[in-house]
């Protein structure tokens, strides 16, 4: 760790003592308390706003005064590896942290806003995601139809999703059901969330020219069995993933769209030519996260009758929350994903025909394939979730 005694001899403001490295890490503390994935700094005109991110939604966990605003942010920027004289241009940086036994990726970002330098702390926990696709939301269905896909020989498998939504934690349990002793797999990623022994990982770093890209062009001449590419979000990553598909591997990658089935014209707009789309895609599923019900507090619907009756669903067991000190109130603890999972097989003869989206979506119909809405309907009957919750994620 850089000494801070020789950073305070170099720049005379602000003061870095060890006050400011105290209340970063108890705030750091505090945050994996409350269960946060993010904390905000953001400098106001009367100090500095400390915000965290749980469960998705930002709620405020103190206010520092002015005197320690510059001090923190200074020491937030030491802590990334950031450069301390540079107010005026936004910098990434990245650290390690340990707390009570459990270990901690850090990734850093700042942005001159103009009351100062908004600091954003995103942790990431080491610990090893669940390899149960039941844990992670999936239906039995949708299970089965993914873990078909994985087993194959060769094909394009993508997750789409807004940013947050878990697809790399969905990816990286995908991966990890797969046997690591016959098969070579690697990853590229940015940045690595999750190290995974028995897996090759590489982290993308666009600034020196390893970008998507160019390390899946480097990657396609190591002959990997199973390839997990971060983002498709470029016309030639998505070439390459798609001619990696076709040539006898397994590829995994993510979009970001609003449901399953939009990948198909996303992949079009990128440059993929249907022929091609339709001999290589195996699987497109669709992800969001909404708030787990606290399981120690959650009561049934106070109008469960008419829900139950109105949404067709007369054994429902929909619940709302109450709140306890076990959910700090919220009566929410934790996130649930919820899934649109779609096997491509019976849609690559519209596929190669370039038929309009309408097409696609009646065959969906007809194939009984459940959506984004019909799934987390159902998470909500089995009060594992609210009508409420699904609705706004939705």
């Amino acid at each position: 760790m850089p000494d801070l005694k020789l950073f305070s001899r170099r720049i005379p403001t602000p003061a870095l003592t060890a006050d400011a490295s105290r209340t970063l890490d108890s705030l750091l503390h505090a945050a994996v308390q409350a269960e946060a994935s993010d904390l905000h700094c953001e400098p106001k005109t009367d100090g500095l706003c400390i915000r965290f991110r749980i469960d998705g939604e930002m709620r405020e966990h103190t206010r520092l005064p002015v005197s320690e605003r510059d001090a923190l942010l200074a020491r937030g920027k030491i802590f990334g590896g950031m450069d301390i004289t540079e107010k005026r241009l936004p910098q990434d940086g990245r650290a390690v942290w340990v707390s009570e036994q459990r270990r901690f990726h850090l990734r850093l970002s700042t942005v001159p806003t103009v009351h100062g330098e908004s600091l954003v702390i995103r942790l990431l926990d080491q610990q090893m995601p669940s390899r149960d696709f039941a844990d992670l939301g999936f239906s039995q269905i949708q299970s089965n139809a993914l873990a078909h896909a994985l087993a194959g020989p060769a094909g394009l498998i993508l997750l789409t999703g807004p940013t947050g939504s878990g697809k790399t934690t969905s990816l990286h349990a995908a991966l990890q059901a797969l046997d690591h002793q016959s098969r070579v797999i690697h990853t590229l990623e940015e940045p690595v969330e999750y190290e995974f022994p028995g897996i090759r990982q590489t982290e993308i770093r666009e600034k020196i020219g390893l970008t998507f890209a160019s390390a899946l062009r480097a990657l396609l001449r190591q002959n990997p069995d199973v390839m997990l590419v971060g983002e498709t979000r470029d016309n030639e990553t998505a070439q390459l993933a798609v001619r990696a598909a076709l040539t006898g591997h397994v590829v995994l990658s993510t979009l970001h769209t609003n449901d399953a089935l939009a990948a198909i014209p996303r992949l079009r707009d990128l440059g993929t030519e249907a022929f091609l789309l339709a001999a290589s895609l195996r699987l497109v599923a669709a992800q969001r996260l909404v708030r787990r019900l606290c399981p120690e507090c959650k009561r049934p619907h106070r109008d469960l009758a008419r829900l139950a009756d109105l949404h067709g669903l007369p054994d429902a067991k929909f619940c709302q929350p109450r709140g306890c000190p076990g959910c700090a109130g919220r009566g929410y603890r934790g996130r649930l994903a919820i899934h649109e999972v779609i096997p491509m097989e019976k849609f690559l003869p519209l596929i190669a025909a370039e038929a309009p989206q309408s097409e696609l979506t009646a065959l969906r119909e007809s194939e009984g394939i459940a959506t984004l809405w019909q799934h987390g309907l159902a998470a909500a009957g089995t009060g594992l979730t609210t009508l409420e919750e699904v609705t706004r994620v939705l």
